[in-house]
């Protein structure tokens, strides 16, 4: 008898252990968010807690699985992560229920069908550089860089923009206490000529690619049109062999760089002024990244002052480059927070 009475006290025992390690397993899933920012060539996720702190980063090219389902599910896999909440950051649209990524032909998702999938209780689904926005309180002087000569900081509306893939435009809004994401399809809008000698130049965008939006010329598609307008006999190269000869002073590529340089200052400039940053404007993005000692050259700044009459207010605003690699997820992660930050 005293056997029969261990072995189901020791049966109990496994029992309760297993239920609390089963109890412990569902408070870690329930408290972990899986955070992604999907772009247009790579994919970044990670695992956030309810501190918004975010681990286990893995980068998937995006040419390396069959859709977006594909690359969560392998995220999932190679973690062995169980979350119940996602927060998707996304290049495209997100009003409705089906998303579909702007510059990722074929990747879309349907949110219901996605959640079930997956198994997410909660699933929010932002514009990538809604999520980016987010981020921008929580980076300091280790996770960006001025541009040009540094100014002070000071508090107000903030603007973030970055060529990459695409051109992306967001703007952080305080009131009332609260930061507040105001997303922004501001890329596409009309582009054109200021210069003399961008006349010919915009003459020759047109010709090849019709209406001339910011994004078109100001993104790493946009590059290459840029190096190709300004030298039609040129060899068409893909935007990273630019930069990296443009870095290399290579004549070509250095001018392309150049004048990218100025028009990016430019647009940077007119949002400055649409949205009157007075809390900065910071730039992101594969391209910019790449580019960025060029972007400290007089050209960047000079461009986003000449906005006259309002070149003593630009020159008060600052221009930072950020420099860590995933303000997309931090965003991501900063969400169920955000709102309750204090400007």
């Amino acid at each position: 008898m005293p056997l029969i009475k261990s072995k189901k006290l020791d049966d109990s025992a496994a029992r309760s252990a297993e239920s609390a390690a089963q109890s412990e397993v569902g408070v870690a899933a329930m408290s972990t968010t899986l955070v992604a920012d999907i772009g247009g060539s790579k994919s970044r996720f990670a695992l956030s807690n309810s501190s918004g702190e975010i681990e286990r980063v893995l980068v998937i090219d995006n040419d390396t699985v069959a859709g977006l389902d594909a690359a969560v599910a392998y995220y999932l896999e190679e973690t062995g992560a169980r979350p119940r909440a996602a927060t998707l950051a996304v290049a495209g649209s997100v009003g409705g229920e089906e998303v579909v990524l702007t510059n990722r032909v074929g990747w879309r998702l349907r949110r219901a069908e996605f959640a079930k999938r997956f198994g997410f209780l909660q699933l929010r689904v932002l514009n990538d550089f809604e999520a980016i926005a987010w981020a921008l309180p929580l980076l300091g002087a280790a996770q960006t860089r001025p541009l040009g000569e540094p100014v002070a900081m000071r508090e107000g509306v903030k603007v973030v923009l970055g060529p990459g893939t695409g051109l992306g435009v967001a703007a952080l809004l305080p009131a009332n206490g609260r930061w507040h994401v105001l997303a922004s399809e501001g890329g596409h809008a009309s582009f054109g000529p200021q210069r003399a000698d961008e006349v010919e130049l915009f003459t020759r965008l047109r010709d090849a690619c019709g209406s001339v939006s910011a994004e078109a010329v100001l993104s790493g598609p946009g590059l290459v049109r840029l190096a190709r307008a300004l030298d039609p006999c040129a060899a068409s190269h893909e935007p990273e062999t630019i930069v990296a000869s443009a870095l290399a002073r290579e004549p070509a590529a250095h001018a392309a760089a150049r004048l990218f340089a100025r028009l990016l200052g430019r647009f940077a400039g007119g949002l400055a002024l649409t949205f009157k940053a007075l809390g900065g404007v910071y730039i992101t993005g594969g391209v910019a990244c790449g580019l960025g000692p060029l972007l400290d050259e007089p050209q960047f700044r000079a461009a986003f002052e000449a906005h006259p009459p309002y070149a003593t207010l630009l020159k008060t605003i600052p221009t930072l480059l950020i420099t860590c690699e995933q303000p997309g997820l931090i965003g991501c992660a900063a969400v169920p927070n955000a709102r309750a930050l204090t400007a």
